[in-house]
């Protein structure tokens, strides 16, 4: 909802495909379980992610000057991969509902091959992950 003569700002996920941090072992799990095809709209972090569909929305609601422009930048820690991968999978349901789907015996190869895969993400003991996001802004004037 925007309210009269005033702005609204959203920052939000673009697609998952560059945000590596989100994808890189949703990626290589998905090849291990049976995903079903997921609702566009369903409440997760990449529901905003496709150009133009949080801006439509804002314009839909009444909003003027509506400009949409991407961020990029990098997650970055001092944290080893073992630590990345006790963060990511405590930190997202969807991909803990995910592993529980596999077998015990499927977890070790599955996590070496998200560590294979994210080592480029790893160099010098530091993660550093490319990121990219939507800035989303509009304004609606009570005149």
């Amino acid at each position: 909802m925007i309210v009269d003569d005033g702005y609204i700002s959203f920052v939000v996920w673009c697609r998952e495909e560059a945000n590596p941090f989100f994808s890189t072992i949703t990626d290589v799990i998905d090849r291990f379980v049976e995903v079903p095809p997921e609702d566009p709209d369903a409440p997760d972090a990449f529901r905003f992610a496709a150009p133009g569909k949080l801006a439509g929305i804002l314009e839909k609601g009444g909003a003027k000057n509506v400009i949409e422009r991407n961020l990029n930048f990098e997650i970055k820690a001092s944290i080893s991969f073992e630590q990345f991968w006790q963060l990511r999978t405590e930190m997202s349901e969807t991909l803990r509902a995910k592993m529980a789907r596999l077998s015990p015996a499927q977890l070790p190869t599955i996590k070496q091959t998200v560590a294979d895969a994210a080592q480029k993400y790893f160099a010098s003991g530091t993660m550093s992950f490319p990121a990219e996001a939507l800035i989303v802004t509009g304004r609606k004037s009570a005149k």
